[in-house]
């Protein structure tokens, strides 16, 4: 019987220590946005609004228009982004930036928004530039909101620390039960 409870509270430990926590993320996409427009990500208390405008055929600039922007450099996924409080951010603009077309891993550029502690980060998906008239565009892409109010933009990673407690647990749980059986 105590090394059924060993292993139950073994396991119970195990779970609680190693299940990533995942930031829950609201997300969506803008169809396509023309140019001067501003594009609108988020709903309810979740959002944010930039600007943005057509350098060429596939790459774009973008406007914090009153939130902080900054580029996540070599991001393929949202989860690549971690915390994103570590990014370089500014006031003005970031760019130009490359849609899916033009990227060498076939995914768009990712910037990160930040108004008043939080944080939305954006893929432009597609730039599309009528090559005649420089202020005639759309831009299309995806966005990503943590809703528990945090920069973390991917799943927690337990710290040694956490291994080294869950590890002396199960041994004084272990050395209880020796003790009693004996």
């Amino acid at each position: 019987m105590p090394i059924r409870h060993l292993l139950v509270a073994s396991a119970t430990a195990l779970a609680l220590t190693t299940s990533p926590v995942h930031a829950e993320l609201l997300s969506g996409d803008t169809g396509p946005v023309e140019e001067p427009m501003l594009i609108y990500i988020g709903m309810d208390s979740f959002n944010f609004e930039f600007g943005w405008s057509v350098n060429t055929f596939d790459r774009a600039y973008l406007y914090g228009s009153g939130n902080e922007i900054a580029v996540a450099p070599g991001v393929s996924a949202v989860e690549q982004i971690g915390d994103a409080s570590l990014l370089s951010f500014t006031t003005l603009f970031v760019g130009p930036l490359c849609d899916a077309a033009c990227a060498t891993n076939g995914v768009g550029d990712f910037i990160v928004l930040r108004r008043n502690g939080a944080y939305g980060a954006f893929r432009i998906d597609d730039v599309v530039y009528d090559g005649f008239d420089p202020t005639v565009g759309t831009l299309s892409g995806t966005w990503w909101i943590p809703l528990d109010g945090t920069s973390q933009f991917a799943p927690a990673v337990p710290e040694p620390a956490s291994w080294a407690m869950l590890l002396g647990g199960i041994a004084l749980i272990g050395a209880a039960v020796r003790r009693r059986a004996s």
